[in-house]
């Protein structure tokens, strides 16, 4: 059965890993994961999506004669729009891959992408392997453009000129931080506020 390729646009969701060293859980050598939530209110991606793992299915079937299939590789979810998850997987030399800007430079290693960020994503549905005790698919990263990036510093979609926005001035700056701490009349004054928000 033949590869797909698949490109979409999307905002990354939940947690994500480093793009650049190699993914573990518990200490433990795992797949890179990320999850990407696509605007699909006309459902084509979803309808793709769906045929797709359908025909997967069918084959591992076919091949196999097994009746057990992973789950879908999306969620559909109210808003009209669709979380697909993309697996990578190191030990097929599939991780890294290149993660590039807006104008196809590679990624600088010491960003670390945050939710939020939007990217295109050039992808490859992949049928799982009859050798598998079950049958569906997965989709493959096997690039990504960031368009917007959303790191721990700051918020960058390249358009935002921050000397024609602001001017310098007196206040906080990182290489001289004059931090106050709070009075202990303050810090011990209790509120009905909801501490979470």
């Amino acid at each position: 059965m033949a590869y797909t390729k698949l490109k979409f646009s999307g905002k990354l969701e939940g947690y994500v890993p480093n793009f650049w060293e190699e993914p573990t859980y518990k200490n433990e050598p795992t797949d890179f994961r990320i999850r990407v939530r696509v605007s699909d209110p006309e459902g084509k991606l979803l309808d793709t999506l769906t045929t797709e793992y359908e025909q997967a299915c069918a084959f591992y079937k076919k091949q196999t004669g097994g009746k057990r299939f992973f789950d879908e590789p999306w969620d559909e979810n109210d808003d009209g729009t669709v979380t697909v998850r993309l697996c990578a997987k190191p030990r097929y030399e599939e991780h890294p891959f290149p993660v590039v800007d807006g104008d196809l430079e590679a990624l600088d290693e010491g960003t670390l992408l945050r939710e939020g960020t939007t990217v295109q994503v050039s992808s490859v549905i992949m049928p799982i392997s009859p050798k598998s005790p079950r049958g569906g698919m997965r989709l493959r990263p096997r690039a990504v453009q960031v368009i917007e990036a959303i790191t721990f510093e700051a918020s960058d979609s390249g358009e935002l000129d921050l000397e024609a926005e602001f001017g310098k001035t007196d206040g906080f700056k990182q290489s001289k931080p004059n931090v106050r701490k709070k009075s202990a009349k303050k810090a011990a004054t209790v509120s009905d506020e909801d501490l979470d928000f």
